[in-house]
Formats: structure tokens, C-alpha cells, sequence
């Protein structure tokens, strides 16, 4: 039976949406730093996914953002806005990292993501970007085990 007070994985990309783009205007504190103090506008409900997913992107960012970079045609990163950025991260980190979570679920969750906290146009170039990220060959060899 799940905790009462567990957060659904949606609730969770939230919060690592909120580490996230703190992250991006206070890039010296430790993912941990970042967790403890963002979690407080969660009722500081704990979710192990929140701690391994928000970990993990911040290790493998430099990856993380290539492929961003190469599935967002025409677009620089600085050019893609805080929020999408952190959307794109959370999906990208999960199709490549994350192989229990189906990459179209990742998707799904980005959108949703962006509707919520960013601009009106935002989900259909999130929707873009992933939809190109999925059929990269870094994805198909992260789903298919070939990845570290």
C-alpha cells in the first residue's frame, strides 16, 4: 500500500522542475542544497525518484544537453527558456537514463509540464524536441541497454 503522503511521479517532476530551474540562476549549490530548500514548497514531502532524477541530471548534464541540443533544430540552448530547458531535461534524463519509465510517458509528462508553467507555444516545441530526441540513435541505443 503506497504512503499516504507519497507524491505521484507527476508531483515529482514538479519539484525537480522547481530544483531544476533554481538550479539555473544558482548553479554553485549541490543537488542536495538545491532539494532541501525547494522541497519546502512541497510540504516537505520526500520522493526517492525526486533525489535520483534530480542527481542524476545534474551528473549528466553536459549529455543530457547535447541531445537537447541536437533534437532542438535551430535553437541554442540560451535561445530555449528556463522552463522548457528544465521540461527537456526531466524527459531527456528519462528516456536515456530511466528505462522502466516508456519514452512516449516522458513525452506525455513534458507536455503536460510545459502547458502548465510555461507560455502558450511552449508544448508544441517541447513536443518537438522530444519527439525528435526519441528517434536519436543516443535514445534508441540508451532503450536498447547499449548506453554506459
Amino acid at each position: 500500500m503506497a504512503r499516504e503522503n507519497a507524491m505521484t511521479r507527476r508531483e515529482a517532476r514538479e519539484a525537480i522542475l522547481s530544483v531544476l530551474f533554481s538550479h539555473e540562476y544558482t548553479p554553485e549549490k549541490t543537488a542536495s542544497e538545491l532539494l532541501s530548500e525547494r522541497l519546502r514548497d512541497f510540504d516537505g514531502r520526500e520522493d526517492a525518484y525526486i533525489s535520483e532524477a534530480t542527481e542524476g541530471i545534474l551528473t549528466h548534464l553536459s549529455k543530457i544537453d547535447g541531445l537537447i541540443a541536437e533534437s532542438a533544430v535551430g535553437w541554442s540552448m540560451g535561445r530555449i527558456s528556463r522552463v522548457s530547458r528544465a521540461i527537456l531535461r526531466i524527459a531527456c534524463y528519462e528516456m536515456l537514463f530511466r528505462p522502466d519509465i516508456p519514452p512516449l510517458v516522458s513525452l506525455d509528462e513534458a507536455v503536460e509540464l510545459a502547458k502548465k508553467y510555461d507560455d502558450e507555444n511552449a508544448y508544441s516545441f517541447v513536443n518537438g524536441v522530444l519527439n525528435r530526441a526519441m528517434q536519436s540513435e543516443e535514445v534508441r541505443r540508451a532503450r536498447a541497454g547499449e548506453a554506459e
